[in-house]
């Protein structure tokens, strides 16, 4: 795919109705950003490192009361407070955890390995497209992968910037609890460093392939 083909499908995408990421439209797509944003209007939720899923309520709590007692290191969190392994996330967690929420299949992946395996791997074994890293190609859905961090793309203000939704343990978090935020306005080629690549998930590919191509005319493999 070109980059002026790319940029077309972006400007097209933002021309679709405001209704355009529901209904018939793009129904995973949907799914995928209304889990992201379930997962971040849920209360006492912590970034830990190597935190893989969301548990009761009271573990959170636990979780969240444990981190503010003891203030451990980022990455001894789980060694410190332990009761975190029932309610806590990382970034690449989080990603696995809302798709997979969202009906689609989506292994689990490091940032190391979402940013260095080959891109006919990261497409057989897990489902992931690799888009190279030209940030004007990112969808509402994609990912955007940098050294050590990856965040989903939650809106698309004009190509290369809008808004993204991530696990995250960054200056934006005032402390234990408030590990998952949303993020507007971002500079997708800079946001957490160099931007190293866009994913996008094969079944949103097709699934836009499928709404885009009949209505705008789009003949690329997308």
């Amino acid at each position: 795919m070109t980059h002026y083909s790319s940029v077309f499908l972006v400007v097209a995408f933002m021309l679709l109705p405001q209704n355009g990421l529901s209904g018939t439209k793009l129904p995973l797509r949907q799914s995928v950003l209304e889990e992201a944003d379930r997962i971040l209007n849920l209360a006492n939720v912590s970034y830990v490192y190597g935190g893989k899923q969301l548990g009761h309520s009271s573990h959170c709590d636990a979780c969240t009361s444990c981190l503010s007692e003891k203030v451990p290191q980022k990455n001894r969190r789980l060694e410190v407070c332990p009761v975190c392994r029932s309610c806590s996330l990382d970034c690449s967690h989080f990603v696995s955890l809302v798709f997979t929420q969202a009906g689609l299949r989506a292994p689990y992946l490091t940032t190391s390995q979402m940013r260095d395996l080959p891109t006919d791997t990261l497409r057989r074994r897990y489902g992931w497209v690799n888009l190279g890293n030209r940030a004007s190609r990112a969808l509402p859905g994609d990912l955007l992968v940098y050294p050590g961090h990856v965040v989903i793309v939650e809106k698309v203000i004009k190509p290369g910037t809008g808004h993204v939704v991530h696990a995250t343990s960054g200056k934006e978090v005032r402390g234990p609890g408030q590990g998952i935020q949303r993020q507007t306005l971002v500079t997708f080629k800079t946001y957490k460093g160099p931007l190293q690549k866009v994913l996008r998930h094969e079944s949103l590919l097709k699934e836009l392939r499928r709404t885009l191509s009949p209505k705008y005319g789009v003949r690329s493999k997308l």
